[in-house]
């Protein structure tokens, strides 16, 4: 039972990456569809991301009360209703409100499978949560370049989100029916609150590097099929199949960076694969020849989440669980906000202009680095 449910986290973690990996071919689909501007895209992904960071907050006090498996099957049920309500969604604003829950349930799912990975990874933790963000990765390989073959065919973009919703519901049944650990809970001890540990320079340093690198990732995965077509052109098969090969590189960055962060060390690991990351994207937008090297650029950003968490967490030797938490709730929101900046320049001067910020993003995580490793030298060997 226990391989079991190993097994199942995965597939559950697979679920994620396809699923939220589906926008960023879709946007175009959307955007004529409700004949709305990058302006309004860039608040869609604003209020997606705002409902998976509530669900990190509600998902935990659920994993905490009833346990991992109510939070499991109340993200499914979520990304179910939200697919569907998609079908019912005449105007803009009423989609807006389906996609808020789909990603609230991506959240909540998530919770779930931290919570139920923290009692199942008894051994090799290391490996096993390195695989466990190997699958998400797998999702996020499959999802664009799939996705993007179903728009050339001309398939509604409300379709193509129903598929994941069935593959949804089957994962659903599946975990229903499965017996979870009674212990698998959030046994949070730490009492200190929020906002004092808001208080520390230090977490808000991290805070703001890590925001800038989430707005650069996930600015990619949203934003770059809709500036391959905007800029040079590009159809959906061609621009999706780069993001696929993105991810791919990043997958397998994750799954072997960490031999590469060991011996580097974390500060030198996080500047040396930054500069090369925003080297690469950057190379990358001189001509469309050049776009392979934005696909490359995601081996590059493989490293810098996992590391700057781990840098974190030798940092922060008290109230580790109530910093990281913070760290990751302000992250997130500079995400948010950057998703609507990418997506209000986009209109005003264009989508290449909008998406060269993601490299700017990323510059700015170098220059956030520089003023963190004054403060820990400790860890920069």
């Amino acid at each position: 039972m226990q391989i079991f449910i190993v097994v199942l986290n995965y597939l559950l973690m697979l679920l994620i990456g396809l699923i939220d990996n589906i926008k960023g071919p879709v946007i175009a689909p959307i955007k004529s569809f409700y004949h709305i501007d990058y302006t309004y895209i860039g608040l869609l992904l604003f209020i997606g991301s705002l409902g998976f960071i509530t669900a990190s907050f509600i998902g935990g006090i659920i994993v905490n009360r009833y346990g991992s498996k109510a939070a499991l099957s109340g993200g499914l049920i979520f990304i179910i209703l939200g697919i569907l309500g998609y079908f019912v969604s005449p105007f803009f604003f009423v989609f807006a409100v389906f996609f808020f829950i789909m990603n609230f349930g991506l959240g909540m799912l998530e919770i779930g499978i931290n919570a139920t990975a923290a009692v199942t990874f008894v051994v090799n933790q290391a490996i096993m949560m390195n695989l466990l963000h190997f699958f998400y990765g797998a999702g996020a390989t499959i999802s664009p370049n799939a996705v993007g073959r179903l728009i050339e065919m001309r398939y509604p973009w409300q379709n193509i989100y129903l598929l994941g919703g069935m593959i949804t519901a089957a994962m659903l049944v599946v975990v229903l029916l499965t017996r979870f650990p009674g212990a698998a809970r959030y046994l949070n001890r730490d009492k200190v609150r929020f906002i004092d540990v808001l208080k520390d320079k230090y977490v808000i340093l991290f805070s703001i590097m890590l925001g800038f690198y989430i707005s650069s990732e996930v600015g990619i995965g949203n934003w770059a099929v809709t500036y391959l077509k905007g800029a040079y052109g590009m159809n959906s098969v061609k621009s999706s199949m780069y993001l696929s090969l993105f991810f791919a590189a990043f997958t397998i960055g994750r799954l072997l960076g960490g031999f590469a962060v060991e011996r580097i060390g974390y500060v030198k690991s996080i500047f040396i694969f930054a500069s090369l990351a925003s080297i690469f994207v950057a190379g990358s937008m001189i001509n469309q020849n050049l776009s392979i090297l934005l696909s490359i650029a995601g081996l590059f950003y493989s490293i810098i989440y996992p590391t700057t968490m781990a840098l974190a967490m030798k940092n922060f030797k008290e109230n580790t669980g109530v910093a990281i938490s913070v760290i990751v709730t302000v992250s997130s929101s500079i995400n948010m906000l950057a998703n609507f900046i990418i997506g209000k320049l986009s209109d005003i001067f264009g989508v290449f202009i909008g998406f060269s910020f993601i490299v700017v993003f990323m510059v700015l995580v170098i220059v956030m680095l520089k003023v963190l490793s004054s403060s820990l030298k400790s860890y920069s060997q």
